[in-house]
């Protein structure tokens, strides 16, 4: 079982950002937010940003990497080709859970 990002819609729509979520718990007050910079129709540079409360004010946190996007029926071809045959997707209508899950089994 594993789960992964839906490549095939992303590759469609080309998100550009992932809008800014507040959290405050016992960890402190936090504001994250994603800026994805494609660079060609499946390869991406993924920013993330943490900005969190401090005792003097505000202090950003920024990391960046290069993603590439694999489509659902690529990665059931990969595991057929190994030893994990007979995949099944479940979207997340199907689910519940935010993103695809994939199921396959050792041949």
């Amino acid at each position: 079982m594993a789960s992964i990002r839906d490549c095939d819609r992303l590759i469609e729509e080309r998100p550009v950002v992932q809008g800014p979520a507040f959290y405050s718990d016992s960890e402190g007050a936090r504001i994250v937010f994603q800026i994805w910079d494609w660079i060609d129709d499946r390869r991406y540079t993924f920013h993330l940003y943490i900005t969190r409360k401090v005792k003097t004010g505000w202090e950003t946190f920024h990391t960046a990497v290069l993603y590439r996007t694999v489509r659902r029926h690529e990665l059931s071809e990969a595991l057929g080709q190994g030893s994990l045959g007979n995949a099944v997707w479940l979207l997340p209508s199907e689910s519940g859970f935010y993103q695809p899950i994939i199921l396959a089994k050792a041949d």
